[in-house]
């Protein structure tokens, strides 16, 4: 009996310590988040955080290594703005054929339309019942990336590599490739031919000599994934921020996960 509560003092112990050490690694993610933020409108050259596609900026806080990794919404596919033409576009990058992109195209532009108004391969609410699918269409904007999912014949594994080009955020008709996601260029071959190389680029986040960093950035959503590697424990974490012109309080942060 003794060994038994030994034993279990010892998983208790455990489990506290765990709790603690992934409190620490979350509190550091939260301040890594405010100094990225900060990052992005600071004009001293060593402390300027520029988003750019795919580049890390890696500070140490303490024993932790920190990994931070910013990504304008800009950037991206917004699947509550796109037409028909750029879903499609995006999903056959991906894999599918002509019919299947359209088809697919279709759903998704039906799940965030009011009207009843169908698209060629429609999906309304009367197709979702047909088909006996537990989510009905929302007939509204997208909430998130991952309702995508709940439309249509959409899968996991598809879901999986559209992901990292699409967003909620943005609320652009328009991909700006200079600050696209490569997974997004794909979608537009025409501006892959115009834009070059990645190295082609204009910079990425130009701001004028004369303009204010916080006015630019007014509206604005950022993605900052973030990585904390402590004592050998990796916790990775993923915001999506809008900027405002308010120095107290310079951001919302509209999506937090750990991932």
């Amino acid at each position: 009996m003794s060994l038994s509560l030994l034993w279990g003092s010892e998983v208790s112990y455990r489990l506290a310590r765990n709790d603690c050490e992934l409190a620490i690694l979350s509190a550091t993610a939260d301040g890594a988040l405010d100094y990225a933020v900060s990052g992005l409108f600071d004009q001293k050259s060593d402390r300027l955080l520029r988003p750019g596609v795919g580049e890390i900026h890696l500070l140490h806080f303490g024993e932790a290594e920190i990994r931070i990794v910013i990504q304008d919404e800009l950037g991206k596919i917004d699947i509550n703005q796109a037409d028909p033409a750029l879903l499609a576009s995006l999903l056959r990058s991906v894999g599918l054929n002509a019919d299947a992109a359209s088809g697919l195209a279709d759903k998704i532009v039906d799940w965030r339309t009011a009207s009843e108004l169908k698209h060629l391969n429609d999906a309304k609410e009367f197709n979702y019942r047909a088909a006996n699918s537990p989510h009905l269409p929302r007939n509204g904007p997208f909430q998130s990336v991952d309702e995508l999912l709940l439309v249509m014949d959409m899968t996991p594994a598809l879901f999986q590599r559209i992901e990292p080009a699409v967003t909620v955020y943005s609320g652009s008709q328009f991909v700006d490739p200079r600050r696209a996601a490569p997974e997004a260029l794909a979608a537009m071959p025409e501006m892959i031919s115009k834009q070059g190389t990645a190295s082609d680029r204009p910079p990425p986040f130009p701001i004028g000599a004369n303009e204010e960093p916080t006015s630019s950035l007014r509206g604005r959503a950022f993605m900052i994934r973030i990585e904390v590697a402590k004592s050998g424990q990796v916790s990775r974490y993923r915001a999506v921020i809008r900027m405002t012109d308010n120095p107290v309080h310079p951001y919302f942060l509209l999506s937090w996960k750990m991932t």
